[in-house]
């Protein structure tokens, strides 16, 4: 027992056991018996003496005091004939609490009773601490709580782990229902565990285990950049603080609820695999602490590039529909005509195939194109791709004059391999030569880049391959012009012819006519206008020719009257 008793004035008297003679003769009072049967009952604070009558003894008085040998007395009771004392307010002293002396009177004479030790009685431990809230900040931790039933003082013990009762830090000592904690750090698994400690002289009752991780802070930065040529993307961004791990996701939508995976990382940076090119993902990443997590960075978008794509396309006007055919060119019925130009086309070795005047109750011509599917049809203008190497992701129909019956066909196509996507676009343009032709061929290719770039709003790249029945020699006429040309190079969009890095047999007419001998003016009614971002590697018209007494001549019967231009492609990833 460490508290001390508070002390009060003492009576001068000294606790003996011998007979006390006064001035007054010998025999005039009789000495009476010490005090017998002392029983001492305590609680708490207070010790109640009591004892037996003792012989010859006409009052008495009680002696408390501290210390075992002769000592003043520390509390005294007043004289009485009670048989039964009660001291109040006491306090534990160091050892044994108390002792007790009864003294039995009769007149001045006085006996005494040997010494006998006491302790107060000790108090039941205090109730638990409880409501129990804790502040966490980054690195510090606050505790406060209820006054505990019967509780002196209190203080907190910090612990790192769960399976023990050692402290890692304690608070001090004190009447204080408030303690804290700083320059806390995260540790491995839960970062801390804390109890609070009620005591009181029975002892010290502790609340239930609390735990704790400290909170983690935002991160400030993020980014993801593709390794070039690879289906992986490194990702970097800045430790949070507190963070012991960090929860990396990525999706394919916004809400981030399509495609999600989650990875949980070490570092404040990784490398991700096996990203499928071409696709949008959207990405965020936060810092955890054990149970606690910190907030999402704010979900941004990034598209995995495409790899570049080589696309070799043919624009091949078939008369499928026989409208070419006549006595002065002689040229045969499209049953006769549809082997010789599936043999064309397929030794073009093509991706794409954009046919006109090909309409497909007539002339079939898919049949001729093993390998191949029909991306888009209307209006005698079909689109195929080898179906091997693209996937046909959409397609449609452009009105280009309503009143003139034109129109273009498209299709969007990825690579199944580089997950590049590009549009093709199918157009036939009104025919015949004249200024009013002209103009009717520029609104048409005007109303054709309009509902392109409403149909492309992620700006594929394009590639325009049809009969435009147009080229440079319309300027022959009065107030002729090149209308397609025109209206295309003003739009930044090349004709592969122009800019390829190569050309073979540019000097082959498109529009054969079916005639021999061949005439050759650079002049191509059929064209491929490209976006400038694809890369034109070669341009070629496709001619079948024989050598007929050292001339050049077009094998017969004719395919068409049209020999197939080419274009060798090289289309940027994205």
């Amino acid at each position: 027992m460490t508290a001390m008793l508070r002390r009060t004035p003492v009576y001068m008297l000294v606790s003996c056991v011998l007979f006390m003679t006064l001035s007054a003769p010998a025999d005039a009072e009789t000495m009476p018996s010490p005090a017998t049967g002392v029983t001492i009952s305590t609680t708490e604070s207070t010790a109640t003496i009591s004892w037996k009558p003792a012989t010859g003894a006409n009052s008495y008085r009680v002696c408390l005091q501290e210390f075992a040998d002769q000592s003043p007395c520390a509390r005294i009771s007043s004289r009485s004939t009670a048989t039964k004392v009660t001291f109040r307010s006491l306090e534990p002293t160091s050892g044994t609490d108390y002792y007790v002396v009864v003294y039995s009177y009769n007149g001045t004479a006085r006996a005494a009773t040997y010494r006998k030790g006491f302790n107060l009685a000790t108090p039941p431990p205090p109730g638990a601490p409880t409501q129990v809230t804790r502040t966490v900040t980054a690195h510090s931790l606050t505790v406060t709580w209820a006054a505990a039933t019967g509780a002196d003082t209190y203080d907190v013990c910090l612990m790192t782990s769960g399976d023990t009762t050692s402290c890692s830090q304690s608070s001090p000592r004190s009447t204080s229902r408030t303690a804290t904690f700083n320059d806390l750090v995260p540790t491995s698994g839960t970062d801390y565990y804390f109890r609070v400690y009620a005591y009181n002289a029975g002892g010290a009752t502790p609340s239930v285990r609390y735990s704790f991780d400290l909170p983690v802070g935002a991160i400030a930065s993020v980014s993801v950049t593709r390794q070039e040529g690879t289906d992986r993307v490194l990702s970097r961004w800045s430790e949070a603080v507190n963070a012991e791990q960090y929860e990396f996701q990525f999706g394919t939508n916004p809400s981030m609820t399509t495609g999600l995976k989650t990875y949980t990382l070490g570092s404040p940076s990784a490398t991700f695999t096996r990203l499928t090119l071409g696709q949008t993902y959207h990405y965020r990443v936060r810092g955890i602490n054990g149970v606690a997590k910190g907030a999402w960075t704010t979900i941004t978008k990034f598209r995995m590039a495409s790899n570049p794509t080589n696309v070799v396309v043919i624009t091949y006007n078939l008369c499928g529909q026989d409208k070419c055919v006549n006595t002065s060119n002689g040229m045969k019925r499209w049953s006769t005509r549809k082997p010789i130009a599936g043999r064309i086309a397929r030794g073009a070795g093509a991706d794409v195939i954009s046919t006109q005047e090909s309409h497909d109750r007539e002339t079939r011509f898919g049949t001729e194109l093993p390998g191949f599917s029909l991306g888009a049809y209307y209006s005698a203008k079909s689109l195929f791709f080898n179906s091997d190497k693209y996937d046909k992701q959409r397609s449609g129909i452009i009105t280009l004059s309503s009143t003139e019956r034109k129109y273009a066909v498209w299709v969007q196509l990825i690579d199944v391999n580089t997950r590049t996507v590009f549009i093709v676009v199918d157009p036939h343009l009104q025919p015949f030569k004249g200024v009013t032709k002209d103009r009717m061929r520029e609104a048409q290719t005007k109303k054709l880049l309009a509902d392109v770039a409403r149909i492309n709003p992620n700006k594929f790249p394009v590639i325009y391959a049809g009969d435009y029945n147009s080229n440079s020699s319309n300027t022959n006429y009065e107030d002729g012009y090149d209308a397609p040309h025109k209206v295309f190079t003003a739009a930044g969009i090349p004709d592969a012819f122009d800019v390829a890095e190569r050309k073979v047999n540019s000097q082959w007419n498109s529009a054969n006519q079916a005639k021999n001998p061949p005439v050759k003016h650079y002049h191509h009614v059929d064209h491929i206008y490209i976006d400038q971002s694809i890369r034109a590697l070669e341009f070629k018209v496709i001619v079948s020719v024989r050598e007929v007494d050292g001339q050049i001549l077009y094998q017969t019967p004719f395919a068409t009257d049209h020999n197939p231009v080419r274009a060798k492609l090289l289309v940027p990833g994205h």
